[in-house]
């Protein structure tokens, strides 16, 4: 289920698909303010932090992602 940042009016949708998440952490290592391990290496969507303070690194994340599992989407 993805989790949702509002921004002036729009909307940015976090989320990582389960299926294919390999479970490298890196997500969660690069950004612990965002992910956190449910407990098996799958990481959590928790934002933790307004999303324009680490939303460079988040961009990154997720483009390093190497099974491409984050899904990031702006709506609004």
């Amino acid at each position: 289920m993805p989790q949702r940042v509002h921004n002036n009016g729009r909307s940015l949708s976090i989320k990582v698909d389960i299926d294919t998440c390999t479970a490298c952490q890196l997500c969660y290592d690069r950004l612990p303010s965002v992910f956190v391990d449910r407990g098996d290496g799958i990481p959590l969507v928790m934002v933790k932090v307004p999303v324009e303070e680490v939303y460079e690194e988040l961009l990154q994340v997720a483009e390093d992602c190497p099974s491409n599992s984050i899904i990031l989407a702006w709506t609004g």
